[in-house]
C-alpha cells in the first residue's frame, strides 16, 4: 500500500522540520489539505509520531491548542531519501548463480540492485549492504519467467525485506507481499 498524495505532502512537510521539532496542525491553508487524516495515516505506518496530550498542551503556550502535532521518524526520513533515489538509480550489480530459494520478480531484483548502490554510496542507512550484496549474488533467473530465485541467509533475507518494505511504502507493494507470501508462518 503506497502513500496517497496528501500523505506525501504531510511527510514532506515533516521532513522539512528540524530533527525532533513538532509540526502542528495549525499550518497555512494550502498545507492543510486533509492534513489531520493524512498525518494519522502516516503515523499508522510508522513514518511519524503523534504528540501526546501533554505535548499538545505545551505547544499551546497560552494560546490555542493545536489539533495535532507530529514529527518525522527515522523510517520516515529513510522513505523520503529512498523516494529521491528512485529518480537516480545506481548501476546494476551482476548476480552469481545459486541453486534454490525464494522467488522474486525481476523488477524487484532491479530495485534491490539500485538500493544496494545507494546503500554503498552512503545515501541509504539502516540496511546491511554486505547481506544485501550476498543475497543478490545468489539471484538466478528462472527460465521462461520474469523472476529470479534468491538464496539468502537470515541477514540477507532481512536486508531484502527491508528494501522491498521501503519500495512498498513509496511505489509498489506487490513485490514485498509476493516475498512475504512465500515465507513460512512465524511460530
Amino acid at each position: 500500500m503506497t502513500l496517497r498524495r496528501d500523505e506525501w505532502v504531510v511527510l514532506e512537510d515533516l521532513g522539512e522540520q528540524q530533527e525532533g521539532v513538532w509540526m502542528t496542525g495549525t499550518r497555512p491553508l494550502e498545507k492543510r489539505y486533509r492534513a489531520a487524516t493524512a498525518v494519522r495515516a502516516v503515523a499508522g505506518r510508522g513514518l511519524c509520531e503523534l504528540a501526546p496530550d501533554d505535548v499538545l498542551d505545551g505547544l499551546a503556550g497560552g494560546g490555542t491548542r493545536p489539533g495535532w502535532a507530529a514529527r518525522i521518524t527515522a523510517l520516515g526520513r529513510t522513505v523520503l531519501t529512498y523516494r529521491a533515489l528512485l529518480e537516480n538509480p545506481g548501476p546494476a550489480v551482476e548476480p552469481a548463480p545459486a541453486p534454490t530459494g525464494l522467488r522474486v520478480r525481476g523488477t524487484d531484483v532491479d530495485v534491490l540492485r539500485s538500493a544496494l548502490a545507494a546503500i554503498e554510496a552512503g545515501a541509504l542507512a539502516g540496511i546491511d549492504a554486505l547481506a544485501l550484496r550476498g543475497a543478490l549474488a545468489g539471484a538466478v533467473p528462472v527460465a521462461g519467467f520474469r523472476q529470479h530465485t534468491l538464496t539468502a541467509g537470515e541477514e540477507g533475507l532481512a536486508a531484502v525485506l527491508s528494501v522491498l518494505h521501503l519500495e512498498s511504502l513509496v511505489r509498489d507493494s506487490s513485490g514485498y507481499h509476493h516475498l512475504i507470501g512465500q515465507l513460512p508462518p512465524s511460530p
